[in-house]
């Protein structure tokens, strides 16, 4: 029965902790949210910041309480654009909801109507720019947006420079009724396949995956694809295999490796073709993640083993540097060289943890905290409360300045030494500092640290009693035990009483041998799943949501 829950437990294991540590990032996220500080958006900022009065802003602010909840940075970034572009003070005033809109997002709506051929673009227009793609030519013109002599389609086709564009000659016929986003959407159709070589099954996976590009200005991805190829060498299988890339922001790009070019000796350029996600990220904030994290004492070798640390946000970074320090099994951590992983996947490791803890394992090693979920469901499934000793050699040999080779040929010595948690091996070490003895004391008897505190308290107040000593028949001619000389006794006492087998180190309340603990697996627990018994939803709904569903409509992918 307990074989069968089990295998069960395990086969939904692999594809539960990606579902319960979205649900743990989500309300991870809300606590965070929570904690910082709220900025005071209020007539007093909007008027100093935009312009007008308070009585105006009090007024607009009580009709649009929304704008209070966005970041005092980015509604002047936006502000300052929408200046870029000529919109006076009184335009913002008519149209206040516009802040609530992107910078970038802005410029580029901006540009894609200029490309169109709209003549007059009012702040009202830019507002409903969505409706206006969504509007057939004919229609635009009726409406004076677009004069009625322009050519949208060649002019739309002149936008790209870099290739002299070929469309079908049938787009002559009937193109004023045809809406604006699917004429730019065919037109980059074909610029793709020209370009990029595209095959209609790319374009089609393109368009699924990435809709939005189709209110991206072709400006923008012409740049894009031109630094791709000519400053980072992708081919097009790369640039299409990543399309995301179709989004990104050319002028970043080239600020990035400017600004930023080498990280730890290792040229920016092969950075970004290695991990194309970190050009997504905007060059300030790259920067500004690059400081947080020289703050914290980590150096730049270690962004090089997770460079995905810079597709995040620098305040989402900043506040897992932070979390460093709240979590005893992470601050042991935060000396080893691939910390940065676990700032990286510091929702699923704190997830991780406390399944871990559950289950009573007390060895979670970084690896194991922040890999994958079929290597985690394979360690929980072989159930051996131990790892390969890596983060113990690690710490140890950061704080104590010696060579990792060495720490860990002597730590191995030990027939256990792999199943004492690093956060107990931290504990030990600074406990023995604080009791006046030196690194160098501590590293001639380190197998000591894979004791607990409180076995060696007995044993240090025992070698305190002279009676004790004449029992041992320590005579030293009254001449008092070195503090090495100590430690080497705490060690030996410890052990004869275990018959030096190794098992000393093993505290009361993990007395039980390592191999009975595939006896205690738990099942998972409930109290990280709110919605299903195992934090998935049943196959059947699973499979019947993977079906392609037929409504009769042709989704405008490709176009010949």
């Amino acid at each position: 029965m307990f074989r069968q829950r089990f295998g069960s437990f395990m086969a939904l294991l692999t594809r539960d902790v990606n579902y319960a540590a979205r649900r743990f990032l989500s309300s991870a996220n809300e606590m965070m949210d929570a904690r910082l500080p709220q900025e005071d958006l209020g007539p007093n900022f909007f008027a100093k910041n935009i312009g007008s009065n308070f009585m105006r802003w009090q007024s607009i602010l009580k009709k649009h309480p929304e704008l209070k909840t966005l970041r005092s940075k980015d509604i002047i970034n936006t502000n300052r654009i929408l200046g870029k572009l000529s919109f006076t003070l009184e335009d913002i005033l008519s149209k206040p909801m516009i802040l609530y809109t992107n910078e970038m997002t802005i410029e580029n709506r901006y540009i894609v109507l200029k490309e169109c051929g709209f003549e007059n673009i009012t702040i009202s227009l830019l507002s409903k720019f969505v409706s206006a793609m969504n509007r057939t030519i004919a229609t635009l013109k009726s409406q004076n947006h677009i004069p009625f002599e322009t050519d949208v389609v060649e002019r739309l086709r002149g936008t790209f420079t870099d290739i002299e564009l070929k469309l079908p000659a049938e787009w002559d016929q009937q193109v004023e009724e045809i809406h604006l986003k699917i004429l730019r959407q065919r037109i980059l159709n074909c610029y793709l396949q020209q370009k990029l070589m595209a095959t209609p099954s790319d374009l089609e996976k393109i368009w699924k995956t990435y809709g939005r590009l189709r209110h991206k200005s072709f400006y923008s991805v012409q740049s894009i694809v031109d630094v791709l190829h000519n400053e980072l060498k992708f081919s097009n299988e790369r640039i299409i295999k990543n399309g995301f890339l179709l989004y990104g922001d050319a002028e970043n790009v080239r600020r990035i490796i400017e600004e930023k070019p080498n990280i730890a000796g290792h040229n920016i350029r092969e950075l970004l073709y290695k991990r194309p996600k970190i050009m997504m990220t905007s060059c300030d904030a790259l920067l500004t993640t690059l400081k947080h994290i020289k703050h914290y004492g980590i150096g730049e070798d270690a962004i090089l083993r997770c460079l995905e640390i810079l597709t995040l946000g620098p305040d989402t970074v900043l506040e897992r540097l932070k979390d460093l320090n709240e979590v005893e099994e992470f601050k042991v951590l935060s000396t080893n060289p691939r910390v940065l992983r676990l700032v990286h996947y510091q929702n699923k490791a704190r997830l991780r943890l406390d399944y871990l803890n559950q289950l009573k394992v007390r060895c979670a090693s970084l690896h194991i905290l922040s890999c994958g979920s079929e290597a985690f469901a394979k360690f929980a499934r072989d159930g051996s409360d131990r790892t390969k000793g890596r983060d113990n050699v690690v710490y140890l040999s950061k704080v104590m300045n010696k060579p990792e080779n060495d720490l860990r040929n002597i730590l191995s010595r030990h027939p256990n030494w792999c199943h004492i948690p690093a956060t107990q091996v931290k504990n030990c070490y600074e406990y023995l500092l604080g009791k006046t003895f030196t690194t160098e004391d501590i590293y001639n008897n380190i197998h000591l640290l894979l004791y607990p505190i409180k076995r060696i308290q007995e044993k240090l107040k025992q070698l305190s009693d002279p009676d004790f000593l004449q029992v041992l028949k320590f005579d030293r001619s009254n001449k008092k035990l070195t503090k090495n000389e100590s430690l080497t006794l705490v060690l030996y006492l410890i052990e004869s009483e275990f018959h030096f087998t190794g098992d000393g180190l093993w505290t009361e309340q993990h007395t039980q041998h390592v191999e009975n603990f595939n006896n205690l697996l738990p099942d998972f627990p409930e109290s990280l799943n709110k919605m299903y018994k195992y934090g998935l939803k049943p196959l059947t709904s699973a499979t019947t949501s993977s079906k392609p569903q037929s409504d009769g409509k042709t989704n405008e992918y490709v176009f010949s």
